[in-house]
């Protein structure tokens, strides 16, 4: 599957379709999205493949790089630094996300209380 950012810059590449794909509503993903949630893809790392650009990573916390695009600001990448075999996208930045399926909702502790989850997917405190 084939991506890029709002801009164009950044272009990437996956091999396979994703082994996870869920919906987080923790606060970061609510502020470098801009959005009450962020549903995310997870890849094994090396099956992703940067085509074009140079995006700009910045640790959002102790345990987490994220990237962006430092020409439109689109998120890329967040990645768990005890974990960088594996690569999360979020699926806004895909060109043809429809047939992702959702798997699951993480950090609903931190959810909107004006969100409502009415799936019967598994939901994760954190």
């Amino acid at each position: 599957m084939k991506g890029g950012c709002h801009c164009g810059a950044i272009k990437f590449k996956t091999a396979n379709d994703p082994f996870w794909v869920g919906a987080c509503y923790c606060m970061d993903c609510r502020k470098i999205s801009g959005a009450p949630y962020t549903v995310w893809t997870a890849h094994k790392s090396e099956e992703v493949k940067l085509i074009q650009g140079d995006p700009k990573n910045y640790a959002s916390s102790k345990e987490v790089v994220r990237s962006f695009c430092e020409i439109c600001g689109s998120p890329f990448t967040y990645r768990y630094i005890s974990k960088p075999e594996n690569i999360f996208i979020p699926v806004g930045v895909f060109d043809n996300p429809q047939n992702f399926k959702l798997t699951e909702h993480i950090w609903v502790s931190q959810k909107l209380p004006w969100i409502h989850i009415t799936d019967n997917l598994p939901q994760k405190e954190k």
